[in-house]
């Protein structure tokens, strides 16, 4: 999952799957009662009501240093632990399958951006299409009407892009927020999107680390440019039976490689022989540090095709980057996991030392 997860102080075990009434309750703010027909879907996904005139247009490149500003100051108003850097923004202007143009909307208000809104959506022809929304809006001028306009203007378009995509195939618009983010998911609800999945990330210190054991027949070794096709291969196969993955194309494999944050001299492949049998792609985000004091270095996707797991690669490949991450000077690992990953790496994770800091919620509305 993406490192922007979650909530703090959640259980140590794995959730059980939530009813809506337990993810609407951990949605509330303290205090707050919650009727039992909140869940009802709104009669219409365009309900608001506007307070305030805006407008939206497609974001420019030239918009970046706006925008960037604006999600900061969203970050440090909704207490959300990371520090998006710009760079993570430029990389919109190359990413594939993206079209700024027809896919993001700036709001402006008195000429001042005020929100902005994007569409994230990987093509795909297996299981299912998806498409994620992604946005802010000014914490100074939340509550009147432009965060549910630009809302509707997302679900609106990313229904027309899953529309265009093979028609046999379910279609899902999804969102997620941190579970203290009690405004946002008022706004979802109201939307008709609805709450199905928890995603937690996991945080261990780096001073005690847990022995690199070898698995005979396997070799781990660092990342290597030759085998990147053969990573990408391996990240399809083992992340085929998780839920809302979808295979990544060549295209989208090279721009996540490229990305800011992504580090691939601390990242390894397990092989067997010359296959890539496994994989564990790293990061690092410096900008993080000012906000959560610690140095963390991110296991960002790692997976093991399902006809070798339950061998000890998962754990070699972590243990091993445990220890790059050390030797790199960083304090921290920290990863992002599904609450009811079907490998058993929930377990996994604790048992290499893991422990849950924060929870986001998942929600969904079908197409």
């Amino acid at each position: 999952m993406a490192r922007r997860a979650s909530k703090r102080g959640p259980p140590r075990r794995p959730a059980p799957r939530p009813s809506k009434e337990s993810i609407e309750a951990s949605c509330a703010p303290p205090g707050c009662t919650v009727h039992p027909t909140a869940w009802r879907r709104s009669p219409s996904i365009a309900y608001f009501v506007q307070a305030m005139e805006f407008s939206l247009r497609p974001i420019r490149p030239s918009d970046i240093e706006s925008i960037h500003g604006l999600q900061r100051r969203v970050e440090e108003r909704d207490r959300i632990p990371i520090a998006t850097p710009r760079e993570e923004i430029e990389d919109w202007l190359h990413e594939p399958h993206f079209d700024l143009a027809r896919d993001s909307r700036l709001a402006e208000s008195g000429g001042k951006v005020v929100a902005w809104g994007r569409i994230w959506h990987q093509p795909s022809e297996v299981r299912e299409q998806q498409a994620y929304l992604h946005g802010a809006v000014d914490p100074a001028l939340r509550g009147m009407g432009i965060g549910s306009g630009l809302l509707s203007w997302q679900i609106e378009r990313a229904g027309e892009i899953l529309r265009d995509g093979p028609p046999p195939l379910p279609r899902f618009i999804r969102v997620h927020a941190y579970d203290h983010e009690y405004a946002a998911h008022r706004l979802y609800e109201r939307h008709g999107l609805i709450p199905i999945r928890y995603s937690e990330v996991l945080l261990r210190d780096l001073e005690a680390l847990p022995a690199v054991t070898p698995v005979v027949g396997i070799e781990i070794v660092g990342w290597q440019p030759s085998l990147t096709e053969q990573a990408r291969r391996a990240r399809n196969h083992a992340f085929a039976d998780h839920w809302g993955s979808v295979p990544r194309d060549k295209l989208a494999w090279d721009h996540v490689l490229a990305a800011f944050g992504t580090r691939l001299d601390l990242s390894y492949v397990a092989l067997e022989g010359d296959r890539v049998v496994g994989i564990c792609r790293n990061g690092h985000f410096p900008g993080d540090e000012a906000i959560n004091g610690r140095r963390d270095g991110w296991i960002v996707q790692a997976g093991v095709i399902r006809s070798h797991r339950k061998r000890g690669i998962a754990s070699a490949l972590i243990t091993r980057s445990l220890a790059a991450f050390k030797a790199a000077g960083f304090t921290h690992s920290a990863l992002g996991v599904d609450s009811e990953n079907p490998t058993g790496a929930y377990q996994l994770y604790e048992r290499l030392g893991y422990r849950s800091i924060h929870r986001s919620v998942v929600r969904q509305m079908t197409v």
